[in-house]
């Protein structure tokens, strides 16, 4: 099932069940169907409420619901329990410490030592390691991401993202959009890990679907691509992360208590984010994150309030 939290055209908000062009509330399926009124409810519920949600749809095979023009996607899971976040993807490991540090360090330094620090950096692990993000600055489709003012080089990481559900299984994947300072970013990697060069207001995108395990069969073998006008379409896929999603979910299991909602992402898709290319983006433009089996994401990037700071290389085009 491809799930979807929405908001209608009167402004009230469903969780249903989205079929071609056509999204069904499972309320109106059932009016008093236990454990379906949102995510949240489907999500501690499992899995019965997997089966329940199944039944409703293959009962009802003619249930026309609501064109998807007419409604507003939400995030997939608007109020994750937690947010989690791996580096799962050796080559963009490799590919975006190299720009970072070249950009970072002096110019000959950087240059220098990028190449080593990334194949050091981006070399595989049996480990999974994880850092916690901002599961209280959640958007979705259509959504802006925030610009801070201590940044000129915004950037995106498009990545596949799994979900918990209530006994800690696997309840599904979406598309996680987890935005990125980048020239604020280098110091925090080596003290206390990513703050705010990724903890921002309007930083963390998911959705718009959340996507049943049962609909994405083979999940480390998904083309995913990112689109802006005028731009050559950015390219990769899951394929390149080192661990099965179930592999990641079961390491970071043995660890802690995942409650239902909880959203781990995987890392980075390889040649889908700025700093992979040395590719920035523009305020006020239109990004368009695809990934197969899991939908589309479109956002905005927002545009700063004021004239921004970095400690990187001006940027004539943002007036800095």
């Amino acid at each position: 099932m491809k799930l979807a939290t929405f908001l209608t055209a009167a402004g009230v908000t469903r969780f249903g069940a989205v079929r071609d062009d056509r999204v069904v509330a499972f309320t109106d399926l059932a009016p008093r169907a236990r454990g379906l009124g949102s995510v949240e409810k489907y999500l501690a519920g499992l899995p019965a409420t997997f089966q329940r949600a199944l039944d409703l749809l293959e009962a009802h095979p003619g249930a026309r619901g609501t064109p998807v023009s007419q409604v507003r996607f939400l995030p997939a899971v608007p109020r994750p329990a937690a947010l989690l976040d791996c580096a799962l993807s050796p080559r963009h490991l490799r590919s975006s410490t190299e720009v970072l540090l070249r950009h970072a360090l002096p110019w000959r330094l950087g240059r220098l030592l990028g190449p080593v620090a990334g194949s050091l950096v981006g070399r595989p692990r049996t480990g999974v390691r994880y850092y916690k993000g901002n599961h209280h600055s959640i958007i979705g489709d259509q959504d802006t991401i925030a610009w801070p003012d201590y940044t000129a080089y915004l950037d995106i990481e498009p990545e596949l993202a799994l979900v918990t559900g209530a006994a800690q299984e696997l309840a599904g994947y979406l598309i996680y959009n987890d935005a990125s300072a980048r020239d604020v970013q280098l110091p925090e990697m080596f003290f206390t890990g990513p703050t705010s060069s990724k903890d921002f207001d309007d930083g963390n995108g998911l959705g718009p679907f959340l996507v049943t395990p049962d609909e994405v069969p083979e999940p480390l073998g998904l083309a995913t691509t990112v689109d802006f006008p005028g731009r050559p379409t950015w390219r990769g896929s899951t394929a390149e992360y080192t661990h099965h999603p179930t592999e990641v979910l079961t390491q970071i299991a043995a660890r802690r208590t995942l409650p239902a909602g909880t959203v781990i992402g995987m890392g980075t898709v390889p040649g889908c984010c700025g700093l992979d290319r040395d590719e920035w983006l523009t305020p006020g433009e239109q990004v368009t994150i695809r990934i197969d089996r899991l939908g589309t994401l479109r956002q905005y990037v927002g545009t700063p309030a004021g004239t921004p700071s970095t400690r990187w290389s001006p940027r004539t085009s943002l007036g800095c």
